[in-house]
């Protein structure tokens, strides 16, 4: 079976969908299945404003690539920027079925946080005034309709012409079948980070690792911090990543004089093992609703629970399986005393991280790719019963 997968970038440009990308081919050479993949993407990121509703160079590229490979069936992850959809109706006169993944909840609202102006989780996308009016984040009049109107012009295509999909969280699942009408399920992610340093003894901090943006939380996190210093003044933060509020979130230390903090900037997957590995657990204070969160697997495979937002799409799975603490976004003084649980109880602790390994035993990638090839398998069979 031949899979085109198609993403906005290559594995040059690495995030969170293109980790999973590389992960995924790599897997299906080493092991020799039955899958050959091959991976389209973009290596340059910037492109002009009508290239954002439509890229000819990239569609005809995709489409020199369905001529060239000759796929049996097309994957789709983050698409909409480099890469748009306009290629999806081409597949489909070819009678190739296409699979979106849907791994955020752009295609749900174009704001993506799903939160109204009053912090509020958005339920439902009523209209394009309500979302202009009463949507967070709110820019400009121009900027917001023209990302709604892409969002809506993409939207159409990609509802005309999928075959199936699949999302990280039955949350987004639910909002997902609901606005597309077509079939399609939750496929959790995998683990992608390999443990082999469990013997490793606990350091003294505290960890986050993420994008330095303001949906991501982190100014609650050194607020609550701050606080956690006048009891436990030993206590140490450790912030992995980088973005546009980064300077903004030093000079906010450097103003308050809270010790202990340190910025590590970026860091690449086996750095990452060994600050997983000597921390006493990560903290995620999303403050926009995110479908899954990989740092918190990453963290579950080091033996290490997690403290996360609300709007954390896996928070049902956490509290079910009692893997970590979940407290309301951006509420500085119950992210306080989630930290200071975590602290102060030893057992409690050690209780969360025994169900924090349990938890993640069934997300290998052996057995995600293992549930993708099933789908691929029935989606294929479908297709071949309607043509």
């Amino acid at each position: 079976m031949k899979v085109l997968l198609v993403n906005n970038f290559l594995n040059n440009s690495l995030g969170g969908v293109e980790n999973y990308l590389e992960a995924l081919v790599l897997y299906a050479k080493e092991n020799k299945t039955n899958i050959i993949f091959k991976w389209f993407g973009v290596a340059e990121k910037k492109t002009k404003i009508y290239q954002k509703f439509y890229n000819a160079q990239t569609t005809e590229a995709i489409i020199k690539e369905i001529e060239t490979f000759q796929p049996d069936l097309i994957h789709c992850f983050s698409i909409g920027a480099t890469v748009t959809p306009q290629f999806m109706s081409y597949a489909k006169r070819k009678s190739i079925p296409i699979i979106q993944s849907f791994r955020d909840y752009y295609y749900i609202c174009p704001k993506g946080s799903m939160l109204d102006v009053k912090g509020k989780t958005i339920q439902e996308h009523k209209s394009f005034i309500d979302c202009m009016l009463h949507h967070h984040p709110k820019k400009n009049l121009l900027y917001d309709s023209l990302l709604y109107y892409k969002q809506s012009f993409h939207k159409k295509i990609i509802k005309e012409n999928i075959s199936y999909f699949l999302t990280p969280s039955n949350n987004l699942t639910k909002l997902i079948k609901h606005t597309f009408n077509v079939g399609g399920e939750t496929l959790p992610n995998p683990v992608l980070i390999s443990n082999l340093l469990l013997e490793q003894n606990e350091s003294n901090y505290l960890l986050f690792v993420g994008r330095l943006e303001p949906e991501k939380g982190v100014l609650t996190l050194l607020k609550a911090f701050q606080k956690i210093l006048k009891k436990f003044p030993d206590e140490q933060l450790k912030i992995v990543g980088s973005g546009s509020i980064q300077n903004e979130l030093e000079k906010f230390v450097a103003y308050n004089k809270i010790e202990n903090v340190c910025f590590l900037g970026s860091k690449n997957r086996e750095e990452l093992m060994y600050l997983y590995a000597a921390a006493k657990f990560t903290i995620v204070p999303s403050e926009f609703l995110e479908s899954y969160g990989n740092v918190i697997l990453e963290s579950f495979a080091f033996k290490k629970t997690v403290i996360i937002s609300n709007l954390l799409g896996i928070q049902d799975e956490i509290i079910r399986s009692k893997s970590g603490l979940v407290f309301p976004y951006g509420d500085v003084e119950k992210l306080q005393e989630a930290i200071e649980k975590l602290l102060t109880n030893p057992e409690f602790k050690k209780e969360l991280e025994v169900n924090a390994s349990s938890y993640i035993k069934e997300l290998t990638f052996q057995k995600h790719f293992q549930k993708l090839e099933i789908i691929y398998n029935r989606v294929l069979k479908s297709n071949k019963t309607i043509s």
